[in-house]
């Protein structure tokens, strides 16, 4: 009869966490929906009310620095990104957001340094190599730059394979117009490529 109970409470716990993880991303869904439609004010409003509501739920934290960070809030970026990098130091998008809020407050080594950091998890992130290059270029670092950009470029050769798989996909449904659509972007990559 105890492990019976016990097994009870362990359901209902698990039970009102998946209720409180619903409630949080519905919240965090309607601040998106809000910044989607333009409305950057109420987004970070419904955002900041979440995230007193819920310091570890990130996902709000991320949000928030992404658009501080696009309506020039750059202390209040950078804030919340820190918060989420402090508990989730891979975080992809809050390491991406961060250097780009470096960058755009000239701090460049600091970018340099985060990107490279986040590079030894996200081996040839094209967006992370873009960063490091223009990191690179405005320090001067001309040739670390070309060699960063090169870098990105060559993702190109992936993300035209990539076409050339989905147009194979969409052949064999029949789905013949988003087949010739994929072929041709294919083909643009692969014509960019072969003419530079």
């Amino acid at each position: 009869m105890k492990w019976i109970k016990i097994f009870l409470l362990a359901v209902l716990l698990i039970s009102c966490g998946n209720a409180q993880n619903g409630q949080n991303y519905q919240a965090f869904s309607v601040a998106k929906d809000l910044f989607l439609q333009g409305n950057s004010q109420g987004a970070l409003e419904k955002l900041e009310t979440l995230e007193k509501q819920n310091p570890s739920y990130l996902l709000p934290f991320n949000l928030d620095g992404r658009i501080s960070l696009f309506t020039g809030q750059y202390e209040r970026a950078e804030k919340r990104l820190n918060h989420v990098l402090k508990r989730s130091p891979l975080d992809f998008d809050a390491l991406r957001w961060m250097a780009n809020l470096y960058l755009l407050t000239e701090r460049y080594e600091e970018a340099e340094k985060l990107v490279s950091i986040a590079l030894e998890n996200y081996v040839e992130e094209p967006r992370l190599l873009l960063l490091l290059a223009a990191s690179f270029k405005e320090q001067g670092k001309v040739k670390e730059a070309v060699v960063a950009y090169h870098r990105a470029y060559l993702f190109e050769v992936e993300l035209a394979y990539a076409h050339y798989e989905m147009a194979q996909l969409y052949s064999q449904f029949g789905l013949e117009k988003e087949c010739k659509e994929q072929l041709e972007r294919a083909s643009a990559l692969s014509e960019r490529r072969f003419n530079e």
